[in-house]
């Protein structure tokens, strides 16, 4: 059936499909034939044509012509094109058009319709101008059909465009979002890694007859409740020999979460450390979260750190604000 449907020329299973006499199936894949294919459905016009000429002339079988008038004359679009055929066979049944010279010369379609008026006979003519609205309202009726045809062919087109914007877009989020995730991992990774290396650095500082120094590290609590614009802002003096900074983040006793998150910014914004899947620990009947990072990571000027429970479904809410300032001494 397939290699029926794309066969233009094919008018006899277009006249089939017509009069009803093909499957299901079969309508259902010349009708989309005809939608996707402006030339087959001009074939389709064309053979309907025929059809309504065979009709006004009594051409068809009596098979035919009951199939043509319980199924093609169902639309009231087709019974008016049926009229306007029957019409215009009128006419050229009073009298045929007489025969004439063919002159090599160029004429313009009004001198051609007035030629063709002259040329009848006065039943002809009156005939023929009777027939003239009919003629009018076939024409304008084909050429309003044409215009809802290729306006509603470009509605389809723009509403299949716009789903491709739509799915280009999703696509395009998820791509955005896929790397933002990476970046983020890709800065935890190297926080990590960094912390490490300077964890590293310390514990093979010297050796087993000299022993180094122990590291020096710089600690600071800090107490949930202070506000960003107080004045009371806890201060962390940094030597200028420090290696690590230790923070402790005190939280409420009765705060729920097992697991923390700490994002660290300056005042402006800038973000100086993540961290991720910390623990509380009790510490002389309160509760708070140990940070370490590397006294490298911090500039002098204030900062703020933000703390994060993890629920049991894994998001993330806000349990407090810190704020301190960092002074390097030199």
């Amino acid at each position: 059936m397939n290699s029926m449907a794309v066969d233009l020329n094919n008018e006899t299973l277009i006249s089939q499909y017509l009069l009803g006499e093909l499957s299901e199936e079969q309508q259902i894949e010349i009708e989309d034939l005809a939608f996707s294919d402006k030339k087959y459905l001009a074939g389709i016009t064309a053979v309907e044509n025929d059809l309504i000429d065979e009709y006004v002339r009594n051409e068809l079988s009596a098979a035919d012509r009951q199939r043509f008038e319980s199924r093609f004359l169902a639309s009231a679009d087709r019974r008016k094109r049926v009229e306007f055929a029957r019409a215009l066979a009128n006419v050229v049944a009073v009298e045929a058009v007489p025969k004439k010279t063919v002159v090599e010369q160029s004429h313009s379609w009004r001198d051609s319709l007035y030629a063709f008026i002259n040329g009848l006979t006065p039943t002809a003519r009156i005939a023929f101008v009777s027939a003239m609205p009919l003629l009018i309202i076939g024409a304008g009726y084909l050429s309003i059909e044409t215009l809802r045809l290729r306006r509603e062919l470009t509605e389809l087109r723009a509403e299949s465009q716009s789903q491709q914007n739509s799915q280009q877009q999703a696509l395009e989020l998820e791509r955005r979002h896929n790397q933002e995730l990476n970046a983020q991992l890709n800065q935890e990774k190297q926080q990590r890694e960094q912390t490490d290396e300077s964890l590293r650095e310390l514990s093979e500082t010297g050796d087993a007859a000299n022993p180094a120094p122990r590291p020096v590290i710089a600690s600071l609590t800090l107490l949930p409740g202070l506000s960003r614009g107080g004045d009371n802002k806890p201060s962390l003096v940094l030597p200028e020999d420090a290696r690590l900074v230790r923070l402790q983040i005190g939280i409420d006793a009765e705060e729920p979460y097992k697991n923390f998150a700490v994002e660290l910014r300056t005042l402006a914004g800038r973000q100086v450390w993540t961290r991720e899947n910390l623990n509380a620990r009790n510490r002389r009947g309160a509760r708070a979260v140990g940070l370490t990072i590397p006294a490298t990571a911090l500039k002098s000027g204030e900062y703020e750190l933000r703390l994060s429970g993890i629920n049991e479904s894994g998001a993330a809410e806000d349990v407090g604000f810190y704020y301190f300032v960092v002074k390097k001494r030199i």
